[in-house]
Formats: C-alpha cells, structure tokens, sequence
C-alpha cells in the first residue's frame, strides 16, 4: 500500500475549502450589521419626522391660509416653533446639514425671532389678505391681542420656496 504525500497544492486546496466558508460566514456577518443599522437609522428618521412633521405642516398651511388654517390661533402656531426647533436640533446627527440649512431658511421665512427680551417670534405674515382673514375665518373668537404676533409683511412666496426646498431635502435625508 502506498502512502500518498502531500504536495502545496494539496494543501491551498484544503485551505481554501476551509477558508472559504468562514470568509463567507464573517462577510454575511458584516453585511447584516450594516443593514441593519441603515434600517435602524431611517426607521430613526421616520419616527422624527412623525413627530416634527405635522407641526411644520401646520405652520405652512397657517403661513398660507390652506387646509386646517382655520383651527389655530396665533399663538399656537407661535408655539411650535420652539416644539419644532427642540426636535430638529435633538435630533441634528441623523440629519444632514443640507436639511438644517433649508429648516433654518423656513423659519427664518416664516418668523421673525428675538423681537426683544421675553417676546415669542412673530409671524412673518399679514393679519388679512385676499385668501382670507384670520380674525374673520378663525374657527374660535379672535383675541385682539393677537395682532401683534404678527410682522404684517407678504412673505407668502418665500416661504413657500423655503417650505419646498425643505420637504425636498427631507425627503433625501429619509432616503425616499
């Protein structure tokens, strides 16, 4: 009987046979991690924009006198932006700086900030235009001392730009 010996190439086979399967095995490992983790991330993202994204159309449709304008008054609207600004800014480091960017560029369009030590921002709009009248149209009584949250500039072009590129930006950030 005869005694086979090994040669090299005997051996990178048997390696490589070995090998393979583990190589395999580590590179579906690391795969996995990495969806995963993207999947983790944008469910993140969604989960952010749930809660930040119903504020902003509220403050786009008041901004604009469309869909449920009606419902809010001045002050609620005013009231978001912090909400609205205490998310995004919580959550910055899903986001790219791109979205930050046009985020900032809407609000500046839609408010006016730091009117002064201890006032909210005021709402860069018009009390009254031809699309409507909030005094008139709110869907509750109107309290006169509203009309100063007000800066009583037409800005409905800009912040529609801004609004837009936002949703644009966004809809990148989330990946959709």
């Amino acid at each position: 009987m005869e005694i086979s010996t090994w040669n090299s190439l005997d051996v990178a086979k048997l390696i490589v046979s070995i090998l393979t399967p583990v190589f395999v095995l580590i590179l579906g490992i690391i795969i996995n991690k990495s969806v995963k983790n993207a999947e983790r991330a944008a469910g993140l993202r969604s989960e952010i924009y749930k809660t930040i994204g119903g504020e902003l159309n509220d403050i786009y449709c008041y901004l604009s006198f469309v869909g449920c304008w009606k419902e809010f008054s001045p002050a609620e609207v005013v009231a978001k932006k912090p909400a609205v600004d205490k998310a995004m800014y919580t959550y910055k480091p899903f986001f790219s700086q791109e979205l930050f960017n046009t985020y900032h560029r809407f609000m500046i369009e839609a408010f006016k900030p730091f009117g002064g030590p201890g006032l909210d921002a005021k709402i860069r709009s018009e009390i009254s235009t031809q699309v409507g009248d909030r005094r008139v149209h709110y869907s509750k009584i109107w309290e006169n001392s509203w009309e100063h949250q007000f800066t009583k500039e037409c800005n409905d072009m800009a912040q529609q730009v801004a609004y837009e590129k936002f949703m644009e930006q966004l809809a990148r950030d989330l990946k959709l």
